[in-house]
């Protein structure tokens, strides 16, 4: 059974929901620490940022759903990326290979650049 692109986009609004309120939570915490109100209202601290970091959460999460616009533009991505050829195993395996000797190939071409303007310049200022 295949999801529908709202379905997708809700949830990508509830993980963004809980990553916005982790990040919040964390925060709080920090100033909390930073300021003492962690040690001097333990108890009510705690709590307190974690209501005050899913508020936080829910509010961001439903400002960015309200708006007709971003919502219709973020339900044609979702839609924009089922049609997307994903790569299988095999060519991601071949294409990564193809990427590490590129890279080492560049890396030893940097290198000898490197020291040969080392050594030039060394002997251009000694």
């Amino acid at each position: 059974m295949q999801k529908d692109d709202a379905t997708w986009l809700r949830t990508a609004y509830s993980v963004w929901a809980l990553l916005t309120a982790f990040v919040f939570w964390k925060f709080y915490m920090f100033i909390g620490l930073k300021f003492g109100w962690l040690e001097r209202y333990e108890a009510t601290f705690n709590v307190g940022s974690v209501v005050a970091a899913v508020a936080t959460g829910a509010l961001l999460t439903w400002l960015i759903a309200r708006d007709h616009e971003r919502h219709e533009y973020l339900l044609a991505s979702v839609g924009e990326l089922r049609k997307v050829h994903w790569p299988d195993w095999e060519h991601t395996k071949k294409l990564t290979m193809i990427v590490c000797v590129v890279v080492a190939i560049f890396s030893v071409i940097l290198t000898v650049f490197d020291m040969a303007w080392a050594k030039l310049l060394k002997l251009l200022l000694a």
